[in-house]
């Protein structure tokens, strides 16, 4: 299959593709006709009773594969989601962003995987990351935040005190 849109980059190109705004966060599509969407959500509620002065807000970060036929892995969808997460940093440096590993067909692991060697090459001197898995349920989930955010250390505790109990 070739490329659709951007014929002029190959698979291995690191570019990320271009992303248009959406009511949620952006959509992109792939040089193979693939469109996913990577929504932000509001969940500053989830923190009432623990406010942090110096958040932004708290965003439930999730990608959507909206249409096309995945028929192979195509590096660009890495840079691209990296690329969205940087520009939400950028324009809410005091944000914090978490999400949790879909369990569609049974890859939430691999998942998990994925997005933490995503977050070693490209965010682990920028961006603190906490995780927190129960494999019994299946869940793998993680917060991200910017290292310089003033409120790191309440933003720890607050993770450590919700997922250790």
């Amino acid at each position: 299959m070739q490329p659709k849109n951007r014929p002029e980059l190959s698979l291995s190109s690191p570019l990320p593709y271009p992303l248009k705004d959406s009511n949620t966060g952006f959509i992109f599509e792939t040089d193979f006709g693939l469109v996913y969407e990577i929504s932000f959500t509001d969940d500053s509620g989830y923190l009432t009773g623990s406010s942090f002065s110096s958040v932004d807000t708290v965003f439930s970060f999730t990608i959507t594969h909206l249409s096309g036929q995945i028929q192979h892995k195509d590096p660009r969808v890495e840079s691209t989601i990296i690329s969205a997460l940087h520009l939400t940093f950028a324009s809410l440096p005091l944000a914090v962003i978490t999400y949790v590993c879909s369990l569609d067909d049974n890859q939430e692991k691999a998942r998990n995987r994925l997005f933490h060697n995503w977050y070693l090459r490209t965010g682990k001197n920028y961006f603190v990351k906490l995780d927190h898995t129960s494999a019994d349920e299946r869940i793998y989930s993680s917060v991200i935040f910017r290292s310089d955010n003033p409120a790191r250390e309440d933003i720890n505790n607050l993770f450590f005190t919700l997922f250790h109990k």
